[in-house]
């Protein structure tokens, strides 16, 4: 992104945050639209030390025959999740609590009454 192009509140959002502007359109409308990325804070949950220990909430061994009907599910769950966090693998630099949002739409649906996304 060519920095002069970027307006100066935007300009001033990021340094404020630590970020960069990556993309900056103004629309048709007279509208604008732009992305953004910033550096995880310090304390984040992504990069907290310790011990890696599977939550499992739906916990369920190998003895059990619904576990690879939920292997499946999850699987496409989490292949959403990625695909859209990532606008299909285009952003490497990517929100991790983005990734978390998007596997729990990719799971129980969108936040709507019905859970269908309604386009």
């Amino acid at each position: 992104m060519n920095e002069n192009k970027v307006p100066g509140v935007l300009a001033a959002i990021a340094n404020a945050v630590g970020g960069k502007v990556d993309w900056v359109a103004k629309l048709p409308d007279g509208s604008g639209a732009a992305t953004m990325s910033v550096p995880l804070p310090k304390n984040h949950w992504l990069t907290k030390e310790g011990y890696n220990e599977s939550p499992a909430p739906f916990l369920m061994g190998t003895d059990n025959p619904a576990r690879q009907e939920w292997v499946d599910k999850i699987r496409i769950a989490a292949k959403y999740a990625v695909r859209a966090t990532t606008m299909n693998g285009k952003i490497e630099d990517f929100d991790p609590d983005a990734w978390v949002q998007n596997m729990v739409v990719g799971m129980l649906g969108y936040w709507t009454p019905d859970g269908k996304s309604h386009l």
